[in-house]
């Protein structure tokens, strides 16, 4: 038996308790939204598995995995097509809600594709990476959000140089703060113009590998990130991750920064049969755009050549080596 909950009249001075149940935090969410957070306490109000109501669904013809039910609960995506609208209006019935409780709270389709225009001060993904279609094509099939959820604190990147001058290693951690409500997930891209293959993400801490997906003619790489936890507003947490650079040619490596970050920290440790004869730090707007602000980075007893920077601007962010 599902007990049905309806959102209810709010008089004038109407304030919410200070320790609500869950009903009337459920009641709550069917007038304020957002839709995730209203389905997430029906589901849990009504006592039924994922599993359970994917079933009953099926049993009127909608077919909708667990996965997606999973995702629209914790608002990693949100019913938009025709089928998943449907799907919405018998979850209402089976969860014992009004018709329209929850469908009234998804509001107009999201506008999708490069064309939606980000929040001030934030810089398409595509305008800071070579090839902006691969880029595009690989943003839209990892359904990364236009809008900042994570804000990068700091960022700091490990390299290895091999003895035949090839990139072999990357070792990122970055410390971010979300900005949004119920963050679970961030992202990556990494372009290994001159790698054999594709890079590849071998190992992760403290998050877990999503969907991967790639370009391999790009030599392109792109990657979900499951934190280990939701994030509500203000919340930070670690993520590290190591790269495979599949013997990467390339003899410079920048971080794109969308908007202005705290800092970043750029680390390369060089075999001693692979000494460059100069290395050097640079900043630029974008990948067509000229290297600004380049220094001479000193290379140490220990072989390792390195550049922090702190209240940073949108761009590309790196450092270049040059062989005898």
């Amino acid at each position: 038996m599902v007990a049905i909950v309806r959102a209810p009249h709010r008089e004038p001075g109407y304030e919410r308790p200070s320790n609500p149940s869950l009903d009337e935090q459920l009641a709550d969410a069917l007038v304020d939204g957002p839709f995730h957070r209203a389905l997430g306490l029906a589901v849990e109000v009504s006592g039924l598995s994922l599993q359970r109501l994917q079933t009953k669904l099926a049993e009127v013809g909608v077919h909708l995995s667990t996965t997606t039910l999973s995702y629209w609960r914790t608002g990693r995506s949100r019913p938009e097509r025709p089928d998943s609208l449907r799907g919405v209006q018998v979850l209402e019935r089976v969860l014992g809600l009004p018709p329209g409780a929850l469908a009234g709270l998804l509001g107009p389709r999201r506008p999708r594709g490069r064309w939606v225009r980000p929040e001030p001060g934030v810089v398409r993904v595509e305008q800071l990476l070579p090839m902006a279609n691969v880029v595009a094509k690989l943003a839209r099939q990892l359904e990364m959000p236009q809008v900042m959820e994570l804000d990068r604190i700091s960022s700091e990147d490990r390299l290895w140089v091999g003895p035949d001058r090839t990139l072999r290693r990357v070792f990122v951690r970055q410390v971010l703060r979300a900005v949004s409500d119920r963050v679970t997930r961030t992202f990556l891209l990494h372009y290994g113009e001159h790698s054999v293959r594709t890079p590849s993400l071998v190992s992760t801490r403290y998050c877990r590998i999503g969907r991967v997906r790639a370009d391999h003619e790009a030599r392109f790489l792109g990657a979900e990130l499951i934190l280990d936890r939701v994030l509500t507003p203000g919340d930070t947490t670690i993520v590290e991750y190591e790269l495979d650079m599949a013997y990467c040619a390339d003899a410079h490596f920048e971080r794109s920064f969308r908007t202005g970050g705290n800092q970043h920290i750029l680390q390369i440790q060089f075999d001693p049969a692979a000494v460059p004869i100069r290395c050097m730090s640079y900043r630029r707007a974008g990948p067509e755009a000229p290297h600004d602000d380049v220094q001479d980075s000193w290379i140490n007893q220990e072989l390792v050549a390195h550049v922090a920077r702190v209240e940073l601007e949108p761009g590309l962010y790196g450092m270049r080596w040059e062989w005898d």
